[in-house]
């Protein structure tokens, strides 16, 4: 009876840390769409407190971070983030979302590209399900790097780690593809180009919501001629 009592204790407190962090992170987003980035971060900073899982936590520590951006305090935002990547309680996939978030706002920053690439590799380290969504924007978030470098050949290399794992979302491999197909073509290789642009407009036909893959269409027809 007494465990049973304290089991019951504890799914109640569970439930209402969940209430309060969901009340609390509502008010935050309602201040950050308001463009009140003052009251937002205060209150992501209150979720934060009352997170009781990981997710949760990330959510929080990501709405904080674009309040602070949206204050300017640039600095001061990454190093919050780089801060919360150590904390023990943050799940690995988790810890990956944050360095690609934080990776994601310097991609076309000029002069930050190496700093961004940095954040990339150290987000590669943290296990992810290789189908989730957050393993393909690192890579894609690298392959713009070096898309952005003029290194084509590293474009393919590191989009083979998307193009490899079955189960990828289509919406992901058609990205992956266009990409790989671009950087064949700046490489001369229209046939191998030709192929992934085939395979883009594919996979993008298999997506089940709205989606645009004109490029894709475009593409093949450009060079099928």
């Amino acid at each position: 009876m007494k465990t049973q009592l304290i089991l019951t204790g504890l799914l109640f407190s569970g439930m209402l840390l969940a209430a309060n962090f969901n009340e609390l992170n509502e008010a935050a987003e309602k201040a950050a769409k308001e463009k009140d980035f003052v009251t937002a971060e205060a209150k992501y900073a209150e979720a934060l407190e009352s997170a009781s899982d990981s997710a949760q936590k990330t959510k929080a520590i990501l709405g904080k971070f674009e309040a602070m951006r949206g204050q300017k305090r640039i600095g001061e935002a990454e190093k919050f983030l780089l801060a919360c990547v150590e904390d023990e309680s943050i799940q690995e996939r988790d810890a990956r979302h944050i360095l690609n978030t934080l990776a994601g706002t310097m991609l076309w920053w000029k002069g930050r590209e190496d700093r961004a690439m940095e954040l990339l590799q150290q987000a590669q380290n943290c296990k992810c399900p290789a189908t989730d969504n957050v393993y393909f924007r690192t890579y894609y978030y690298m392959a713009n790097l070096y898309s952005k470098k003029g290194d084509p050949q590293a474009v393919i290399d590191v989009l083979e780690n998307v193009l490899k794992v079955r189960g990828q979302h289509p919406a992901n491999l058609y990205t992956a593809h266009r990409m790989t197909g671009g950087a064949y073509e700046k490489l001369g290789d229209t046939e191998k180009a030709l192929e992934h642009y085939r395979l883009a407009l594919e996979n993008g036909k298999k997506v089940k919501y709205k989606f645009d893959y004109s490029q894709a269409e475009k593409d093949v027809e450009r060079l099928s001629k």
